[in-house]
This record gives structure tokens, sequence and C-alpha cells, in this order.
């Protein structure tokens, strides 16, 4: 994590896999990269105020609509 000079605020950035089962139960396996801002609160604690997240993976085609 990188914290801005004002101490408050900081990012972090790095690459994600995840695997999930799909309708029928079938492992789909993604990758990608994020971005997290986060914010220090008044108790001393980080959260995140800030996520995305974009994957590596190339978009599914359209449904033919023939």
């Amino acid at each position: 994590m990188t914290v801005a000079g004002s101490g408050d605020l900081a990012y972090s950035t790095g690459t994600y896999q995840m695997s999930v089962p799909d309708d029928s139960g079938k492992s789909i396996t993604d990758h990608g990269k994020y971005v997290a801002v986060w914010k220090k609160q008044a108790d001393g604690n980080w959260k995140v105020a800030v996520d995305i997240w974009n994957t590596d993976l190339p978009l599914p085609a359209p449904p033919d609509k023939r």
C-alpha cells in the first residue's frame, strides 16, 4: 500500500485470479488487475473508499439474435 503524504489516503494495485462455478457447476477462472483507494478512519483503521477491477479475459461473443 502506498500512503499519501497527508497520511489519510492510500492506494494499492495488483493482479488477481479467482475461480467461481458457472450455472452448470463447472469452474470458470478469471484474472486481471485492480486498484483500491483506502481512507484512514477516525479510529485509525483503514477502509476501502474506492475499488475497481478489470478482467484480462476477452468479452464473450454476443448471443446470436437471428
